[in-house]
């Protein structure tokens, strides 16, 4: 016997493979999760800081907006102003003189950054502060003119191409009289106040915070340049703030960053937070260089360790390989010696040495097994030979048979007619190959021409019966294997009682093997019989005692299924002494799938 092996590694570098693969994997797995976690919880902290954060910046802006409002109170409520915003007024001098010197009052002691405010009437009238300060483009004050019910900041623009940066505050103006609005005030103001609140909020080092109006228009940012510009017209256009839940990280300018996006009630605009992501994940980059070093040491330790503990595993399993290679070469003698101090080796080491025995044992019963194959073959043969020396010339018996079915058909005798006609096709069908494949059905049609025969012979006394599903009609089967058992029940049991017998002949299935009992209502058959057929079935027999008789016999057709199919198959018989004998024949259970299958 040669064994090839394929070239691989021993078991002891495998095995520090394995260990060192599962020791960096389980490192790998710890950094892999350390980082994900801990990355999550710098984004909730980062969430955390940035909503506190914002929150007092909008909590800022509004309180800021709202005071600016109310400071206004008692100055849009004044005669003067009330009666210069009122319809059909005509302006003069000393109105207009007294409207300015409440205006400065009020900006003297509430609002400096404001630099400029203006009175708008319904009918289209504009009173200014000064003239100073006022937007060089229409554009620009078109919103003074709307119909503005409500408190309304405008977005962060330049009077100028090079002016100063200013907000404006719309405040609807309301009669005393009759509380219809009357006109609007709108205060130009700088955003020295903002600025400064946004300055003092920080999110690290690097870290700021920056204001959006509802129209995406930057309103303040610490790149002063981008301040009244469209979002999408700065680099701050690289910048994704559709985000879920208002929070992210996201690559911007090629770094890291993570964004904070919050909404303002009170304006509608948003205040978004954004810090560079090393800043906020310090502790990230501590964790994952504590990894490293871990896993570094980890190895070191592998390497030293491990080798010495796996050579002692080792040496065990070496011992058992020399006696395995000496089995494979045929050495059923070789044993393995007893290993103490390790219970699993002692457990492999017997288990080897018993399984040595069995091999050996199984080599013997191979040896046996072939010898009786070897007689079962020539038990075959015999069978053949015997067939063979009882056939007369076919051609003659077949030639006669027609002669006597014709001589009936022209006398009128119809019986004669059946007769010779069944018994042609009986006999030539067991006159070709008895080895091959046939179907149930074939099977099955020449076994109830051979009773019908038998029931002439017995017109009134004998019965027969052939129930077999027709989902088992195409399953394979050895061509003469139920006909010879009729044959002998007719010969034991319907001509011992004088043709007042009865056969039945039917088919089930027992998980994948198809069952077919052939039972009769004879006498039975002997316990010595009987005894002798079970023998003669286990094939401690002889030829001769096996074959014996003129016709194919039950020992010769378990046989025959047993070559050709192998244990379990072959036959089994029952005998109910008095009261008839069951014969079973048990063969797989196929649907015409072998090549070998004769189909017409």
């Amino acid at each position: 016997m040669n064994i090839k092996f394929s070239p691989v590694r021993s078991i002891k570098q495998r095995m520090i493979a394995l260990f060192f693969g599962l020791s960096i994997l389980s490192v790998c797995l710890t950094a892999g999760f350390s980082h994900y976690f801990y990355s999550k919880a710098v984004k909730e902290e980062f969430v955390m800081i940035a909503e506190e954060a914002t929150g007092r910046l909008n909590h800022h802006l509004e309180f800021y907006f709202q005071q600016m409002k109310k400071s206004t109170n008692t100055l849009l409520n004044t005669d003067l102003v009330q009666k210069w915003l009122s319809e059909g007024y005509t302006p003069n001098v000393e109105d207009i003189a007294g409207i300015e010197k409440e205006m400065n009052t009020y900006v003297s002691f509430n609002f400096r950054e404001i630099n400029n405010m203006f009175l708008v009437s319904n009918d289209g009238r504009v009173l200014p502060l000064n003239n100073s300060y006022i937007p060089e483009e229409r554009r620009m004050m078109d919103a003074w003119f709307k119909d503005v019910r409500e408190v309304t900041v405008l977005p962060t623009h330049r009077l100028n191409e090079n002016g100063p940066l200013v907000m404006v505050m719309i405040i609807p103006i309301y009669s005393t009289q009759t509380t219809a609005m009357i006109g609007k005030l709108v205060l130009q103001f700088s955003l020295t106040e903002i600025d400064a609140a946004f300055d003092k909020s920080r999110l690290g080092k690097s870290g700021y915070f920056f204001l959006l109006s509802k129209e995406d228009i930057v309103v303040n940012h610490p790149e002063k340049e981008w301040v009244g510009k469209a979002r999408k017209d700065t680099p701050l256009g690289g910048l994704n703030l559709d985000m879920e839940n208002g929070t992210g990280a996201q690559t911007w300018n090629g770094e890291a960053y993570l964004v904070s996006v919050y909404e303002s009630q009170y304006t509608g605009w948003n205040i978004v937070s954004v810090a560079p992501y090393a800043e906020m994940a310090k502790g990230l980059n501590s964790a994952v260089l504590s990894t490293m070093i871990a896993l570094a040491i980890l190895g070191a330790c592998i390497l030293l360790i491990i080798p010495f503990l796996v050579s002692q595993f080792v040496g065990p399993i070496k011992h058992i390989k020399t006696r395995m290679e000496r089995v494979a070469k045929g050495n059923l003698e070789a044993r393995a010696s007893q290993i103490s101090g390790i219970h699993e080796y002692q457990v492999l080491t017997n288990s080897f040495n018993y399984m040595v025995e069995q091999l050996n044992d199984l080599m013997q019963e191979i040896s046996e097994y072939k010898v009786k194959e070897v007689e079962l073959q020539l038990r075959q043969s015999v069978a053949t030979v015997r067939a063979l020396q009882n056939q007369i010339n076919p051609h003659l018996l077949y030639n006669t048979l027609d002669i006597i079915k014709s001589i009936a058909y022209l006398e009128e005798v119809p019986l004669i007619e059946k007769i010779a006609h069944n018994l042609a096709d009986v006999y030539r069908y067991a006159s070709k190959g008895s080895d091959q494949e046939v179907t149930l059905r074939e099977e099955l049609s020449v076994l109830i021409k051979y009773l019908d025969i038998v029931h002439i012979r017995y017109p009134k006394k004998f019965e027969s019966s052939v129930r077999v599903n027709e989902k088992f009609m195409d399953c394979p089967i050895i061509k003469l294997t139920i006909q010879p058992i009729v044959e002998n029940a007719v010969k034991y049991a319907v001509e011992a009682k004088g043709g007042n017998a009865a056969i039945i002949v039917n088919a089930y299935d027992e998980g994948r093997d198809l069952v077919i009992e052939i039972a009769d209502n004879g006498p039975g058959i002997p316990e010595a019989r009987l005894a002798e057929l079970e023998d003669q079935f286990r094939g401690s027999s002889s030829a001769e005692d096996t074959f014996r008789g003129e016709s194919i016999g039950l020992a010769n057709v378990h046989a025959r299924l047993r070559l050709k199919y192998g244990e379990p198959y072959g036959i089994s018989v029952h005998s109910f002494p008095g009261r008839g004998s069951v014969v079973s024949i048990r063969i797989p259970l196929r649907n015409g799938e072998s090549d070998a299958v004769r189909t017409g």
